[in-house]
């Protein structure tokens, strides 16, 4: 009796052993995505990707699943990151190198793809990326891929950040950037871009950041033309670029603005009194232009939050307002050298 006891107790061990194998073993296709992306990278100074044995993938390096489905969620692996616990913090510089294999897009319920700043990933973004229809964010900054966006990045209507800055992205910026009505904010900077500004940029309703400086971007500025458009924006760079024509009126809708920078492109015509209107403006960069107006407008006295303002290097002929004096937070300034400005006490000219 007892004898038969001790084999039903190991009977229940084994299958209880069975059931928590089964529960912290990856899905298939999560694995075999996870494995081949691992084949795909040729080196790894951080030896994070070296621990990823067996089939409890959960509980890799770098990767986060979630605990009712036990699916991959997330791929964090960061070039900077921090190991070790809270009381003693080991700040690690990373790098990889190698390229981003098709077989990511099995791991089907990811929500995070995050390789920024690992310095040496090439190659393509894999078309196959299209089918993550729950990914909301992707991040692969600072990085060598190349070749264009494609299509398919355009139909992840669940992106809220996009972060392809600082790699060697050519071609133009498509249309369909419309499509991605999540997104919040949109790094494209440092890259080889060309052609225009999508005119669709903005319809992009919950956008708060837009970073398209140092490409080779060209024609007009692409601003909202009503003021419901980009109710949320607090960042545009649109600078180091070849952009021609005027600043639009149409920037004063922009209202929650906190930092715009133009500098470094071809823009010609006056500084609109609309900006004016953007009260929350922090830094104002349209240096090095084509601008040519009599004095700057006297609207921008109500930019009392400004802290930069770069507007040197064009044809801006009368004083400065005399207001400008009276900004408690403008530090940073960059004017015309000839002439008598009146700047804040301690202030000097860039």
């Amino acid at each position: 009796m007892a004898s038969h006891q001790f084999i039903c107790f190991l009977a229940m061990i084994s299958l209880m052993i069975i059931n928590i194998s089964a529960n912290n073993a990856c899905h298939p296709d999560d694995l075999k995505g996870l494995n081949d992306f691992k084949a795909g990278i040729h080196s790894d100074t951080s030896g994070r990707l070296s621990k990823w044995i067996g089939q409890d993938c959960c509980n890799w390096p770098g990767i986060s699943c979630n605990s009712t489905t036990n699916r991959v969620v997330q791929i964090y692996l960061p070039g900077h990151y921090v190991s070790g616990g809270d009381e003693s913090p080991n700040f690690v510089s990373s790098t990889m190198s190698g390229s981003i294999s098709p077989s990511i897009s099995l791991l089907t319920s990811l929500q995070v793809i995050d390789l920024n700043k690992l310095v040496g990933l090439t190659g393509q973004i894999p078309e196959s990326i299209g089918v993550l229809k729950d990914l909301k964010e992707l991040n692969l900054q600072t990085n060598q891929i190349s070749s264009t966006i494609p299509e398919s990045v355009f139909t992840l209507t669940s992106l809220t950040t996009l972060n392809l800055e600082n790699n060697h992205l050519t071609g133009e910026i498509s249309e369909n950037i419309c499509n991605l009505q999540a997104l919040q904010k949109l790094f494209l900077s440092n890259n080889s871009f060309t052609g225009k500004i999508p005119l669709s940029i903005t319809k992009l309703h919950s956008i708060s950041t837009i970073h398209l400086e140092k490409n080779q971007l060209v024609g007009e500025m692409q601003l909202p033309l009503t003021p419901s458009q980009w109710p949320s924006i607090k960042t545009l760079a649109l600078d180091n670029n070849a952009l021609t024509g005027v600043i639009p009126d149409s920037i004063g809708y922009l209202t929650t603005l906190s930092s715009l920078s133009m500098s470094n492109n071809q823009l010609t015509g006056s500084i609109p009194s609309s900006l004016g209107n953007i009260k929350q403006l922090q830094m104002l960069k349209v240096n090095n232009n084509n601008l040519s107006v009599e004095m700057l407008p006297t609207t921008m006295c109500g930019l009392t939050e400004l802290s930069v303002l770069y507007v040197s290097q064009n044809k801006i002929h009368g004083p400065l307002p005399g207001c400008l004096s009276s900004f408690k937070y403008l530090l940073d300034v960059d004017v015309p050298f000839k002439r008598t400005a009146i700047l804040p006490m301690g202030v000097q000219k860039q």
